[in-house]
């Protein structure tokens, strides 16, 4: 899972990476690929780098095997006269990515989430930087068709599990834990001083390494402690998830009840009972681009990606395809953060996460779900977050908010490194701006529900008829968030079948937090998905932009009815003076939510919607 477009595996040892560098201006040395003094794990010299404004540092390249055999494409930087060991900053790359997703030449990176953050930032400030592809992608067994790279035709790959398994604490963290260790017995990396940090597929394994209290778990599902090849203790120093997942399965498949306690929601229900809906346009979406440049197994029941992906795009009953369940068990037990126990104190990582405000794939929800599970288990937990317009698409991604983020989280590092208490607010949120001219303004305090100071409540008490069985309109299409970044506007106007209202709230405000939707509603048919859109809606421009959204998944006895209680994604919305909110509810939302299988009508009545606001 990736921000932006698909990369492939980047830069090469030798005269290809010195030629790169050339022609951008970077000052290259050595240009011959050559092994020399200094260059670790039998990696290949492959240029020396001296940034702009930055200070010189080697790049070694090459393919080291990790604990199983298989080969990975790595690349380590190095600063140039700076005796080691050194702090290890392991940058972790997004789905259908490669190690290049946090390389640069220059410390300003893509100008967005890697802007001073990435290898050339780190190692011009003493650190030494670990960047690699990912096991079953690229040159790591996965697949580079545009080297002439496969799998099936590197004999190195042959006879191991050199597959993705799709971030799984026994492999790709297992991978990231032994890279690690093999830096620490070269004298490269100080084992207490281990830094992770990654993008989208990357984040959420940066959230697992967090957790895992220090811990290497194994294929075989045995644990042992952290340590070097040679036995050297490591310790996780902190992680800087951006934009990840904490629980996989909701993520992909929600049932729409995750929650965080802090609107009036109940926290800590189950996620996948009963199972969700699947986020069709993401799942889909995820899975074409991870043929192009991944090898996945069909033969592997804990890495079934092919199977699992049939499984839950066949759709409704869930319950009757044994892969639906085997999938969700997998994510939820191997690859989610959240299922795992809160570590002990004396083995607690301090985390500082950048989550969107605006994702759909990764929304809000999977950061404050974990926060409120974390403090909730130990007060002052260590752990802090930026909320803001970043992430995978929707987001708008701005320059600003990425530099405010990224400025915050290497004060946040510094301090920690050096042992300091750290002076950032536990929440910063940057309110998201859809116009060049609103400010969203920016806001800190101990806890997301302290941001707000009042709460808006409306309701309406008509009886309300919606069913599955209509095609979704042009309104749900052009909320399609692969197809569509940046602020979704368009003219006011709701779908066919898609139940509407629209409020007047009582002054300008900023909605921040969690809206929640309260309905009493009686199914008739099997079970049923109830989606709510939330707008905001500009009557004298008469157009309407997408707030947040969610989705719940309805079971129960047709004909009986029940209260539905939905926390839709949080937000940091700025709603100007005179603008409106909108609220559509419908049981049908795709391309967004795959459409249930079985026909169904819910029967709607005693809605409210209360919204957390900064007056």
């Amino acid at each position: 899972m990736s921000k932006g477009r698909h990369r492939g595996p980047g830069r090469r040892a030798g005269a290809l990476l010195a030629a790169i560098l050339t022609m951008c201006g970077i000052a290259v040395v050595a240009t011959a690929a050559r092994a020399v003094d200094g260059c670790p794990l039998g990696l290949t010299f492959a240029g020396q780098v001296a940034p702009i404004g930055g200070k010189a540092y080697v790049v070694c390249s090459g393919r080291v095997e990790t604990f199983d055999g298989t080969p990975l494409d790595t690349d380590v930087s190095i600063p140039v006269g700076v005796p080691g060991p050194l702090p290890l900053m392991v940058m972790l790359h997004g789905w259908g990515g490669s190690k290049d997703d946090y390389e640069s030449t220059s410390l300003a990176g893509n100008g967005t989430n890697t802007w001073h953050w990435n290898n050339a930032w780190f190692a011009s400030h003493g650190f030494a930087v670990l960047n690699y592809t990912a096991r079953g992608f690229g040159r790591s067994c996965g697949q580079d068709p545009a080297h002439g790279y496969t799998y099936a035709a590197d004999p190195r790959c042959a006879g191991r599990a050199s597959w993705t398994h799709l971030s799984d604490r026994r492999w790709e963290v297992h991978d990231t834990q032994h890279l690690t260790g093999l830096l620490v017995d070269a004298g490269v990396a100080r084992p207490a001083q281990i830094v992770v940090t990654g993008g989208s597929y990357g984040a959420g394994q940066s959230w697992l390494l967090a957790m895992a209290q220090g811990q290497v778990l194994q294929p075989d599902g045995t644990t042992r402690p952290w340590s070097s090849p040679r036995g050297t203790p490591i310790r996780l120093a902190a992680a800087v998830p951006q934009f990840g997942w904490t629980d996989l399965a909701q993520a992909l498949v929600d049932n729409g009840r995750a929650a965080d306690g802090l609107s009036g929601t109940a926290a800590d229900l189950p996620h996948q009972d009963p199972i969700g809906v699947a986020k069709q346009s993401y799942v889909d979406g995820l899975y074409a681009a991870g043929q192009s440049s991944a090898q996945y197994a069909a033969d592997d029941p804990s890495a079934n990606l092919p199977g699992w992906f049939a499984a839950i795009t066949a759709g409704e009953p869930y319950h009757t395809n044994p892969l639906v369940a085997q999938a969700l068990g997998e994510l939820e037990r191997f690859r989610s953060a959240y299922s795992m126990p809160v570590p002990a104190a004396s083995a607690q990582v301090p985390v500082y996460a950048i989550q969107g405000l605006t994702d759909p794939l990764f929304p809000g929800i999977q950061a404050t779900q974990m926060l409120a599970k974390l403090q909730a288990a130990r007060r002052g937990y260590p752990v802090w977050t930026f909320f803001g317009d970043v992430g995978h698409s929707y987001a708008g991604n701005p320059a600003d908010t990425w530099r405010t983020a990224n400025d915050a989280a290497n004060r946040w590092l510094n301090e920690i490194l050096a042992s300091a208490e750290p002076t950032a607010p536990k929440v910063t949120l940057n309110a998201v701006q859809c116009t060049d001219d609103q400010d969203g303004g920016s806001f800190s305090a101990d806890r997301l529900a302290d941001l707000a100071n009042g709460v808006w409540t409306f309701r309406d008490d008509p009886r309300v008829t919606i069913t599955n069985t209509f095609v979704p309109g042009p309104e749900s299409a052009g909320l399609d968030p692969i197809l569509n970044s940046g602020c979704r506007t368009s003219t006011v106007r709701s779908d066919p079948g898609v139940a509407a209202w629209t409020f007047r709230p009582p002054a300008a405000g900023t909605l921040i937090g969690a809206p929640v939707v309260r309905v009493t509603a009686t199914l008739i048919g099997t079970d049923a998905e109830l989606a709510a859109r939330l707008f905001d809606v500009d009557p004298a421009a008469g157009t309407q932009t997408l707030i947040t959204r969610a989705v719940y998944r309805i079971t129960g006895n047709t004909g009986l009815a029940q209260p539905v209680t939905s926390q839709l994604w949080p937000t940091g919305w700025r709603l100007p003076t005179g603008h409106r909110l909108k609220l559509e509810l419908t049981a049908t939302d795709t391309p967004t939510w795959r459409t249930d299988n079985q026909p169904a009508t819910l029967v709607l009545n005693n809605l409210e919607l209360t919204v957390p606001v900064r007056k």
